[in-house]
């Protein structure tokens, strides 16, 4: 009979087969939480499009004037005034189930971010539109719109339509939540551009052209962590108002 003989690690030993899965193990998580991201940013970037290209299809309906961001009754262009159904560009185009589809209308990282309680509706996921694109300023309100015509902008490579957006819940809630509207750095508040990918933020422009908008050019002032991923697209209105003088 053969004898076997079984030698021991010693306590260093395992401790460094230890150390080498657990760097192997975070390795792949790392990769894998990488892979998740640029998936979750493509679908947004695809989204964006979508939803970029039914308001230039709005527009072209209706004179060149872009899809107001509310009306009188509390709608808005991404969702009902209960945000249980369609909003205002939506119902642009009675019949269309694309235009209607909530996915569409939905990123997957601010979904994972900001849907912190059933509050929000899948339709009110974080994808803001210019408000100035509606009022001349971000304290206007229906019925006082912004007679706004598409071919009158003189810069609209420069002039955001639509981008990754969020805002603080509260002046005490450190936790930012969706938001259906940019608003200027003029404005001192948010709708801010929330630079959600990896520092970087999702926008769509008046001309349909995307990009992805890094690093953040202001950062607000509140405080609960957020103040690295909350800011603005530009130092100034450049990129919100339409009648910004280069």
């Amino acid at each position: 009979s053969g004898m076997f003989l079984c030698r021991r690690f010693t306590l260093i030993e395992l401790l460094v087969v230890i150390a080498i899965i657990a760097i192997l193990g975070a390795l792949l998580m790392g990769a894998l939480g990488g892979a998740r991201e640029r998936s979750q940013r493509a679908a947004c970037l695809s989204n964006l499009r979508q939803v970029a290209n039914m308001h230039l299809l709005y527009a072209d309906l209706n004179d060149g004037i872009f899809c107001i961001a509310w009306d009188p009754k509390g709608n808005q262009w991404d969702a009902a005034k209960n945000y249980k159904g369609p909003g205002i560009l939506a119902n642009g185009f009675p019949g269309s189930t694309s235009a209607t589809r909530e996915k569409v209308f939905d990123c997957p990282s601010a979904k994972a971010a900001l849907f912190f309680n059933k509050r929000w509706s899948a339709q009110f996921a974080g994808f803001g539109y210019n408000y100035l694109l509606s009022f001349r300023k971000q304290t206007d309100y229906p019925p006082n719109y912004r007679v706004l015509r598409s071919g009158a902008i003189a810069n609209p490579s420069h002039l955001t339509m639509l981008a990754d957006a969020a805002c603080f819940l509260s002046g005490t809630d450190g936790r930012p939540a969706p938001t259906a509207f940019l608003y200027p750095p003029s404005s001192g508040t948010g709708g801010y551009a929330d630079f959600r990918h990896a520092g970087s933020c999702n926008a769509v422009y008046v001309d349909g052209h995307t990009a992805a908008v890094s690093p953040i050019v202001e950062r607000n002032s509140t405080s609960g962590g957020y103040t690295d991923r909350l800011g603005y697209l530009s130092p100034d209105d450049r990129s919100y108002d339409p009648e910004y003088k280069f």
